[in-house]
Formats: C-alpha cells, structure tokens, sequence
C-alpha cells in the first residue's frame, strides 16, 4: 500500500492525465473469441468458410467490417444477418476464450495510484465491453464508452470518441495517451490530436509490427508495465 505522500509525488511527475485504452487485442486477448463468434454466426446460416487473414485490414474499426472481411464474396449481401448472429453470440458464448494480457492489471493499478485517469474505447457494444471488463479484478475505470456513440461515415469513431473524452475531462490533449494494437489505432490517436501508443504483445502487434511501426506511433511498448514508464 502507497503512502498518501507517494501517491501525491507520482502524480507530481506524471506526464501524462488521460489514458484512453482500446479492449480488444489491448487489454484482453479478443482476436481468437470474436473470430470464433464470426464463423459460428456464419455456419449458423449455411454460409462456407471464410476469408480470415483479410479481417486484419479493418479490425479496430467495427465489427460489421470484420464480418463483411470475412464472408466469402459471393456471401456478402448477407453481412447484416451475421453482424445480428454475431452480437447473439459474443462475447457470452465464446468469453472462455478471452483473458487479460500479462501485466495489464498490475500496470492498470499503478497508473490509478498515479492519479491517471482511465477510459476504455471500443468499437463492441456497451454491455459486451462491461461483461468482458466484469471478468477481470482491476474496476477502478474513470468511464467506459463505445465508439459506436459516436457514428461516422469515413471509419473515425474512434477518434471522435477520443477528442468527446478530452473534452469531457478537461484535459490537454498532449498530455493524454491512446493506446491500441493495430496501425488504425495510431492513424485514430494522430487524428484526434493526442499521443498514441502501441503495446507490441498486442493482438494484431503481434502479427503486423510492420503496418503500426509504418504509421510511426509515439509509443511502441514492449509489455503494459513499460506504459508505467511513458506516464
């Protein structure tokens, strides 16, 4: 347990106010479980197997792309009826699939002590996020928002979710970090005008460092404890 006095000279020196994280891919390993959901949907409507490697180009930024990367071309007239298959599903048929990354929680309750404010972004629906967050022991979140709040035609939820929660806390915006997995991540970071930040063990870091490492990001963290480190 920190003393009052610790406590008060971390926060002294932090450089950082906000910390905006994405879910999936991020905090909680999702890549395998929302897959899983996808392809059961699709099964479910006599759909064949589809293209998996392509859902890489358009995750982070809604799950009915990924469900439109996925199905077969010939299939994808169908796309609205296994996006509504998809959210039967995930996460509550499919939540054995999905757990923390190492270190997330440890480094989550560290930034807390700091004085850091938290928010999750993410493109699932509200109660899929508070039912993925209510399975793991770290709570102490500032404010859990979807980025399907916030609809836009040219794929910049994300980034207008960002800008509405600087605003909301009355923070600046260079002090303020956004932390994802994939290069749209960074793009939506840089597009809303704050620091983004990267964790390399990430879900798709893990399979394409090269596209987020193209797009330049502030940040390219090893593990969440060495976010402890920028902050």
């Amino acid at each position: 347990m920190k003393s009052k006095a610790s406590v008060q000279k971390l926060g002294n020196n932090r450089r950082i106010d906000l910390i905006v994280t994405d879910l999936g891919g991020t905090l909680v390993k999702t890549d395998g479980a929302i897959m899983a959901a996808v392809r059961r949907a699709a099964q479910e409507l006599g759909i064949p197997e589809g293209n998996a490697d392509p859902v890489y180009d358009v995750f982070g930024t809604s799950i009915w792309e990924y469900v439109r990367a996925y199905l077969p071309q010939q299939h994808r007239d169908r796309t609205d009826e296994c996006h509504e298959g998809f959210w039967k599903l995930f996460p509550y048929e499919v939540v054995d699939q999905i757990s923390p990354f190492d270190g997330v929680e440890g480094a989550l309750r560290e930034l807390k002590d700091r004085g850091v404010r938290l928010a999750v972004l993410s493109g699932l629906r509200l109660e899929a996020i508070e039912s993925i967050l209510s399975s793991m022991t770290f709570r102490d979140w500032d404010v859990v928002r979807s980025s399907m709040m916030y609809p836009t035609e040219s794929g910049n939820s994300r980034a207008l979710g960002i800008v509405s929660l600087v605003e909301e806390f009355g923070v600046a915006p260079n002090r303020t970090i956004y932390i994802g997995d994939t290069d749209h991540d960074v793009r939506q970071a840089r597009r809303a005008g704050v620091v983004s930040a990267v964790v390399k063990t990430g879900g798709q870091a893990v399979k394409h460092l090269d596209k987020i490492q193209a797009e330049n990001p502030d940040h390219l963290l090893a593990a969440w404890p060495h976010l402890c480190g920028v902050v």
